[in-house]
């Protein structure tokens, strides 16, 4: 079967930077999964999410599904054999690959989606979906929206112009010579800080995401000697469309981004870096400037094959070498496998190769985990270290500073 991809699905094939255009997520079970119960659940999922076990196709934006392809998705570890990755080319297929790693107890699971397919909203709704067929309930009626055009029209003003967005970036983390490896990065917040953080950040009148953002650039400005960074910021349309049914999940590239200005000055503190950053979102939001790259890329997708659009595209949606990805709370009522509780789950990118670099975070049970994917040298993975570990305890600090 051939399902035609959607015009924002190109956008998730643009960098070449990244060596694998994925998306992960890694969670901990109180006890061993069933591994056949488990791959159950996936076909079953396949019934709302056909192309999750699809290749695809660069060519034509495109998922060919072949079903034989169920039995390459899930793959069984022991703790000491965890390969630590999962490796899987997206153009042959499935769309998602399972790691299921033993403990003496309880199972992990790293669970890896690609980014053609879906971002890090739609990554969580396939989470979500996959535990419903898990635990046995009927996904007879649910389906998969992926088309955005309900949504570029709910949004877009056919009298109103678009934004002219020029901000452009060119500072990068300086990369670190050594041989070349896959690293994975993680810091915690604790459940007593991340509340302090939302309760400052509401007493305040900012967004979390402005104040991540902003501990984001000050880390990134000691490292880069930069005083003006570009840090694109990610706008999920979900959130800004129509409201869908209950009944229906959106495992689909729904978000798109805007380029945010942050200006770091001499002596400047994290409280007076957020609250400009807040203002620059503001602004942006209130001019809808996330719309120009899926307006211009929906208009090129009606008249041009995709290899055309993708070539385009890149001047509507520049690649940048540092980013920042809020996965955003999941929810721990919907992760229920039959009655296996999940302790712990963060999410992270792709692994991009230094001197790009994209920070991560993810909250599960008020505990908020930052976390990076890179390839690099050993000396550029403790650099990517300290730049989480610089994160932490600038957001440490400013939730205990009245």
């Amino acid at each position: 079967m051939i399902y035609h991809g959607e015009p924002l699905d190109l956008l998730a094939t643009l960098d070449p930077i990244q060596t694998y255009p994925l998306l992960e997520c890694t969670l901990s079970l109180t006890q061993p999964i069933d591994v056949a119960r488990l791959k159950a659940a996936v076909a079953t999922t396949q019934t709302v999410v056909p192309q999750v076990l699809g290749r695809y196709n660069l060519k034509r934006n495109r998922f060919e599904v072949d079903r034989d392809t169920l039995d390459q998705v899930i793959s069984e570890y022991s703790e000491s054999h965890d390969p630590g990755r999962a490796q899987f080319d997206v153009e042959v297929g499935p769309q998602l690959k399972i790691q299921v790693i033993h403990y003496d107890t309880y199972d992990q699971i790293r669970l890896v989606m690609s980014s053609l397919l879906t971002d890090g909203e739609g990554f969580k709704h396939y989470l979500y979906l996959l535990a419903a067929a898990y635990s046995g309930e009927d996904l007879t009626n649910f389906t998969n929206e992926r088309g955005t055009r309900k949504i570029l029209q709910h949004l877009r003003h056919p009298h109103r112009p678009l934004p002219t967005m020029n901000e452009r970036t060119a500072e990068k983390v300086p990369a670190q010579r050594g041989d070349i490896h896959h690293h994975r990065g993680e810091a915690i917040i604790s459940q007593v800080i991340s509340r302090r953080m939302r309760q400052k950040a509401h007493f305040q009148g900012v967004t979390m995401n402005a104040v991540l953002l902003s501990a984001y650039a000050l880390s990134l400005s000691a490292v880069t000697g930069e005083r003006q960074l570009v840090i694109p910021v990610q706008v999920d349309l979900r959130l800004h469309g129509p409201v869908s049914a209950a009944n229906v999940v959106q495992v689909a590239n729904m978000t798109s981004e805007m380029p945010l200005k942050i200006e770091i000055g001499d002596g400047d503190t994290l409280q007076e870096v957020v609250q400009r950053t807040q203002a620059t979102i503001s602004d942006l939001r209130d001019r809808l400037a996330y719309l120009p790259p899926l307006v211009e890329v929906n208009r090129m997708s009606r008249a041009l094959p995709p290899i055309i659009v993708r070539r385009l595209a890149g001047k509507f949606k520049p690649q940048a070498p540092i980013s920042f990805a809020n996965f955003g709370h999941i929810d721990h009522t919907r992760l229920d496998f039959a009655g296996i509780a999940v302790t712990q789950i963060y999410f992270a990118g792709a692994y991009r190769t230094m001197p790009h670099f994209q920070l991560t975070v993810s909250i599960y049970h008020d505990t908020w985990t930052l976390a990076f994917r890179m390839m690099g040298s050993e000396p550029d993975y403790q650099l990517g270290i300290k730049i989480l570990k610089n994160v932490v305890a600038q957001l440490t600090q400013w939730s205990q500073h009245d």
